[in-house]
């Protein structure tokens, strides 16, 4: 099997309700790529690309040249399954870690499709089914309150809060959540690297006493030696995410010895990478969840195959975020069922495209 094409496709689906996050992210559309791997055995593999300027630098623009231009010509005839050989030419070109990603995770299903069977097999084979997680962006209290109480009706009983702002709201929020859920439910904060280290552990040493699980960037990913000082302050877990971009972070941070878990996102790392992240935090005894970079469908499913696949995802990961859009681009549903995503049983990632909603959202 070879590869023949790869199409990127640019589009935009509006949320529902705007997200708001740290001091400067905002997001009201994903405006993101859906990325097909055509092969000459008829198969095509399906994946999504997450532009997020603010975090990697890329565009939906920059995504659709990286793509088009350098990337596709470079694989053209390739076997899908070689993806090593893959990343030896994508090391060619520096970042670009969406685009890049976006091209392996599709070159995974298209193995997966050929081969008959579901990507969550092929890839580990733990389960079939991922408990997930919500998350609650930036609102008044009452507001991320009653959000968090009707998600819990639908079946959550973890629940990601963004933080980071206004340090006594914070505090107050956590309460009113812990107050409103009761103590069985999982709660952790993700302040989005905004607290200064003096303010980190002033701020979770409350949020302890109210029962947080852990917290993600409390300080800038920069700033090793004070994520260590906040990390020896509270008695509970630092989770990296921007910290941990790539496999050779991840290294640096398990020496540092500041998190105690990994935010695993196959949008920036494909499956590749991921796997290489995943295998290094389970040596090293630090839990994992797979991350969101708020996916519709397409995106999700990928990242959930990942996260079933493989034992040490162990805490309840974020990508529900599908649920906040007003349409997918999908034909069939995601099955969310009591705070778990049911795989497909069909090869590959399970992904079936409606035709009609890519032309109606596709923006070139």
């Amino acid at each position: 099997m070879k590869i023949t094409r790869v199409e990127a496709i640019p589009f935009k689906i509006p949320y529902k309700t705007p997200l708001k996050w740290g001091l400067t992210g905002y997001l009201e559309a994903a405006d993101h790529v859906l990325v097909r791997v055509h092969t000459d055995a008829g198969v095509v593999g399906v994946a999504e690309a997450t532009p997020r300027p603010t975090i990697y630098g890329e565009s939906q623009v920059s995504i659709l040249h990286a793509i088009r231009e350098w990337f596709a010509p470079m694989i053209i005839g390739m076997d899908p399954g070689h993806t090593e050989k893959v990343w030896t030419k994508f090391e060619s070109i520096h970042w670009n870690p969406t685009a890049k990603g976006a091209i392996d995770l599709a070159l995974y299903d298209a193995v997966a499709r050929a081969r008959g069977v579901p990507l969550w097999e092929m890839l580990g084979g733990n389960a079939d089914r991922l408990p997930v997680s919500w998350m609650l962006g930036m609102r008044s209290i009452p507001e991320m309150v009653q959000e968090a109480v009707e998600m819990r009706g639908r079946g959550f009983r973890a629940f990601k809060v963004k933080v980071g702002i206004d340090p006594e709201k914070d505090v107050q929020v956590i309460q009113a959540l812990r107050e409103n859920l009761g103590a069985e439910v999982l709660l952790y904060a993700d302040a989005n690297m905004a607290y200064s280290v003096s303010t980190a552990v002033r701020t979770l040493r409350r949020m302890e006493g109210l029962g947080l699980a852990f917290v993600e960037e409390p300080v800038p990913a920069w700033d090793q030696k004070g994520r260590l000082k906040v990390a020896k302050a509270i008695s509970i877990p630092i989770m990296g995410d921007e910290s941990v971009f790539t496999p050779h972070d991840v290294a640096r941070e398990i020496e540092l010895g500041a998190i105690g878990i990994i935010s695993i996102k196959t949008p920036r790392t494909g499956y590749t990478l991921s796997l290489k992240i995943v295998n290094m935090a389970e040596t090293a005894g630090i839990p994992c969840l797979m991350g969101t970079q708020a996916e519709t469908g397409v995106g999700t499913l990928a990242s959930a195959h990942f996260g079933a696949a493989r034992r040490n995802v162990s805490y309840p990961s974020e990508i529900s975020f599908f649920l906040s859009l007003k349409d997918d681009l999908l034909a069939e549903p995601i099955a969310l069922e009591e705070g778990f995503i049911k795989l497909p049983n069909r090869p590959g990632n399970g992904a079936i495209l409606d035709d009609e909603k890519i032309r109606k959202y596709r923006m070139d």
